[in-house]
């Protein structure tokens, strides 16, 4: 059954005004019933996790491992592979650290990642290789940003101890051959890190059968709220590994014994979940799950491929407009980063804002990415998700025609 993009729009009040919401990459809006679960939560069920024998807080600890279990069914795990965090980025800073803390990242070994990564995926690894005395290798990108995957022989050494890679880019939208790199890393010995946070939100995902160690994704970016990230783990990764933090909530045990304090940890994902975790957040982010397997996520990613194709068609035929990454529909997956040529891409947003469309312009913390496409004052992105119909494309393209037309290349 086809996504009707009209009855999801219902659930989204802030669609009500006309808005054309085209910043789904930065962070989605939130459904009704996200909030209203929250809210119910928060006001009759909530009590820390973990910590009572009383009814209260029992019930809110089965709410709270009940999103465990729904969020890993949903990328194709279980329970004990899903850890909470903040963001993707704490969940790959907290991968970074916990593979350096546990002797998988040493002196001379060598993490790959790619010119294309977000930030997110690779500020982490810069500083884990600093402090072990390892060394960050980047895989180059084409003309078209897209990494050079047919090079990932060369640039795989026995040395290689972790392979971090983004799923999908935020920039150019281009989908890496996730399974490909598994296989390869795998063969040198080298654990796989997936940056998912454009990846789990828009395309059906299960990590066991892709192959991945590791991986990353955030609430807010698939209709869930902010504050609350996934840190996914290969279980019995996860069963080898001591985390990085330490705290309330990580211990089973500590004793004062002959030889010092005596730590036993608990057993994962507690163990990796320092401190009060984000309970209402939690709650939140399974209702969100919820929304997305009623929908299906097999029509998320039809409608998407369907609105980027006609976005691209329609760019096409606007010379005026130079779009970043792939021009062929088939190689992109709900972003389009594109620059109006002799305009800046701030002063775009603002005069798209006058007209009722929110998109995204800047550098998209892919600085590397955009210096390589020759685009060093960044770009104007266009993310679409399940609320966006074909007539918010065209709304885009008419507003970036009067854009053009009143404006040229003066800004």
């Amino acid at each position: 059954m086809a996504l009707d993009c009209t009855r999801v729009r219902q659930d989204f009040p802030p669609l009500s005004s006309g808005l054309v919401f085209l910043d789904n990459a930065a962070s989605t809006l939130k459904p009704r019933s996200v909030m209203e679960a929250m809210h119910s939560f928060g006001l009759s069920s909530y009590a820390n996790v973990h910590r009572g024998v009383y009814r209260l807080s029992m019930e809110a600890s089965k709410a709270y491992e009940d999103a465990h279990e729904v969020v890993a069914k949903f990328v194709g795990g279980t329970w004990e592979e899903v850890v909470f965090t903040r963001n993707s980025t704490e969940s790959l800073q907290t991968a970074a650290l916990t593979l350096y803390a546990n002797g998988v990242i040493t002196r001379g070994s060598e993490i790959l990642i790619t010119m294309a990564e977000h930030h997110a995926n690779m500020i982490p690894w810069l500083r884990v290789a600093k402090m072990a005395g390892a060394s960050v290798k980047m895989l180059p990108l084409d003309e078209e940003g897209v990494p050079r995957w047919d090079l990932l022989d060369e640039y795989l050494t026995p040395k290689t101890s972790v392979v971090a890679i983004g799923h999908i880019s935020n920039v150019t939208g281009s989908k890496a051959p996730v399974e490909e790199v598994a296989r390869k890393a795998r063969s040198t010995g080298a654990l796989l890190v997936l940056d998912s946070a454009q990846g789990v939100p828009h395309t059906p995902v299960n990590f066991k059968a892709m192959g991945v160690d590791m991986a990353a994704f955030s609430g807010h970016k698939m209709l869930g709220p902010t504050g609350i990230g996934v840190l996914w783990i290969r279980r019995d990764l996860a069963e080898e590994l001591e985390p990085p933090l330490g705290g309330g909530g990580t211990v089973d045990r500590v004793k004062l014994g002959s030889g010092g304090v005596e730590i036993r940890w608990s057993t994962t994902p507690w163990k990796f979940e320092a401190g009060t975790p984000p309970i209402i957040e939690a709650v939140g982010l399974a209702e969100a799950v919820r929304y997305l397997e009623a929908i299906g996520m097999e029509n998320v990613e039809r409608h998407e491929e369907e609105l980027t194709r006609a976005l691209l068609e329609g760019i096409a035929e606007r010379e005026y407009i130079e779009v970043l990454g792939p021009r062929s529909p088939g190689r992109r997956q709900g972003i389009v980063a594109f620059n109006i040529r002799g305009m800046k891409p701030d002063w775009v947003g603002l005069a798209l804002d006058r007209r009722g469309i929110a998109v995204r312009t800047g550098l998209h913390c892919a600085h590397i990415l955009h210096d390589a496409l020759g685009h060093s004052e960044g770009s104007v992105r266009a993310s679409l998700y399940i609320y966006n119909c074909i007539s918010d494309v065209e709304k885009l393209l008419e507003a970036l025609d009067d854009i053009y037309k009143r404006h040229g290349g003066a800004k």
